[in-house]
């Protein structure tokens, strides 16, 4: 089973605690062939964190402000991993905070029905 799977399954069967939390999966299909899992996990107040397998390991990122579209990643200052979507599209990158800059991993990600 897909981790981001397993989260969804493990959200519902959390009850109560989750009612009004959407569960949204999807997956992108990007550059060289590269499939990224990713769930979105809907708080109802636009909130809510995008949980994504990147490069083999699971990765839970916060909303975080965008002027357009959706932005998600670790909180400022910290090195981590950003995911940006718009539509049916997704960008995937690398943010270091030792030099302050973002790097692109996986520019080109199509949302996919696969």
């Amino acid at each position: 089973m897909r981790a981001p799977a397993l989260l969804s399954l493990l959200l519902c069967a959390a009850g109560p605690a989750w009612a009004g939390t959407e569960i949204i999966e999807t997956q992108y299909l990007c550059e060289r062939d590269v499939l990224i899992p990713v769930v979105y996990v809907n708080d109802g107040e636009g909130g809510g964190p995008a949980i994504l397998v990147a490069e083999g390991q699971q990765v839970v990122l916060p909303r975080a402000v965008s002027g357009s579209g959706a932005r998600y990643a670790a909180p400022e200052g910290v090195s981590g991993y950003t995911w940006w979507s718009k539509g049916d599209t997704g960008m995937l990158g690398w943010f270091d905070a030792d030099v302050g800059e973002e790097v692109t991993l996986f520019a080109h990600c199509l949302e996919s029905s696969n």
